[in-house]
């Protein structure tokens, strides 16, 4: 695929190496997320379809940067001109030394999980919002960003402990990620107008070998939903002396209209504008697995066609449109962020 039409961002001065951990567009801003300087970045598109940065979004006032190490600019999202920003803070009164607690638990438990909301259009400063998801016993309460607003939705947990791992929207679906390490994983999908009814669950059928930690990542447009494994190397085949278990390496495309199904080699984080789908699979630490951007078209049978790959970015997805993928700068330790329409 060509790109005449490609823009990138490159990070000024007061910027820091974390800038573009998090992107989110639209056809009005983008708003590039800086975790490391703790502030969104935002630019708009100008009456000739340029791009310019115009303003920068900072955390609150009371959330005491110096004392509690704050980690704001992340888990980005973006409906109209309502942009939705996430944070960590440092939380010193959590006792995190329990010895019965595992690594992951001792993590989480030394940081609070805040979340902000601003009108980007009319505000100036961030508000304080309801968490993405909230648990409680067998239920899990979502605070959606939808028109223009957060709804909440509370839904089952169908009784899985990894319910929520990963989730995405498009109008009234709802596609809930649920792996799993001990049995086969999935996703579950709701219809929010109708909620009374029993959710479908999305799993890989006559597959012949382990499905552990599907459904780690997922997305979903209008017509289609996709289902896989996020390709992180933690538990992943390349280490079979580990004693990981296998993971189900594909993903699933799903054609809601019509149930056309396909399961394709490809896995990585996914994400689907319209019928395109994105699939980038991520990169280790030591490099014994290199990033890879596959972008396919879809066909009503739910049949990907390939129509990008490459091996030189970082993190990359498709959204409203677009296609968005951040590199590394030659010899920095920066990045830039590259946004081009799709086709």
């Amino acid at each position: 695929m060509s790109n005449p039409n490609k823009t990138c961002f490159f990070p000024e001065p007061v910027d820091s190496a974390s800038f573009g951990c998090s992107v989110v567009v639209n056809n009005k801003y983008l708003a590039v997320g800086d975790p490391g300087a703790s502030k969104v970045i935002i630019y708009i598109s100008d009456d000739s379809s340029k791009w310019v940065r115009t303003r920068e979004i900072i955390p609150p006032a009371n959330l005491d940067l110096s004392e509690h190490s704050s980690i704001f600019g992340y888990g980005l999202n973006l409906d109209g001109d309502i942009l939705t920003i996430s944070a960590h803070t440092k939380n010193p009164s959590n006792n995190i030394a329990s010895a019965h607690l595992p690594r992951i638990a001792k993590i989480q438990a030394k940081y609070s999980g805040w979340r902000y909301s601003i009108n980007l259009k009319t505000e100036t400063t961030v508000k304080l919002i309801k968490r993405l998801m909230e648990r409680q016993a067998d239920l899990v309460r979502f605070n959606l960003l939808r028109d223009g607003k957060i709804e909440q939705f509370v839904l089952p947990d169908m009784g899985e402990a990894s319910f929520g791992s990963d989730i995405a929207l498009h109008n009234n679906l709802l596609l809930v990620g649920s792996p799993s390490y001990t049995e086969p994983g999935g996703a579950w999908l709701f219809d929010l107008k109708r909620l009374e009814e029993k959710p479908t669950k999305i799993v890989p059928e006559n597959i012949d070998f382990a499905t552990v930690n599907f459904g780690q990542t997922v997305a979903i447009s209008e017509q289609f939903a996709a289902v896989g494994h996020g390709g992180r190397l933690w538990a992943y085949p390349a280490y079979p002396n580990t004693g990981d278990p296998l993971t189900f390496t594909k993903t699933l495309i799903r054609n809601l209209r019509n149930g056309s199904t396909k399961v394709i080699d490809s896995f990585g984080e996914l994400s689907l504008s319209g019928n395109i789908l994105a699939v980038m699979r991520p990169g280790s630490f030591y490099h014994e697995q290199k990033p890879l951007l596959e972008v396919f078209r879809l066909d009503e049978n739910a049949t990907p066609h390939l129509i990008t790959k490459r091996t030189n970015v970082s993190s990359a997805w498709v959204q409203n449109g677009f296609l968005v993928f951040v590199k590394h700068l030659s010899d920095t330790k920066f990045f830039q962020v590259c946004i081009k329409p799709l086709p």
